[in-house]
């Protein structure tokens, strides 16, 4: 299982404000999970694999994206433990 959490970056580039907790089963179902909540972040840098392997050599996958609207989000999927 994984744990998904999506913040809100604060303008001023320091603040983190949590946004959206969840958890899914699989890497591919936390992506759909994160498409789901942010549709109009481009992913396409971002597959299953490539999490996998971030979450094999350093326990999670972070991931700053910004929003067609200007919004900016950090991703982080990572095992629960």
């Amino acid at each position: 299982m994984f744990r998904i959490a999506i913040s809100r970056l604060a303008d001023d580039g320091w603040r983190i404000v949590p946004e959206r907790r969840e958890t899914a089963m699989t890497v591919d179902e936390a992506l759909r999970a994160v498409e789901k909540y942010l549709p109009t972040v481009d992913t396409s840098e971002i597959d299953g694999g490539v999490v996998q392997r971030s979450v094999n050599r350093v326990n999670d996958f972070r991931r700053d994206v910004s929003t067609a609207d200007g919004g900016r989000y950090r991703v982080v999927i990572a095992p629960m433990m």
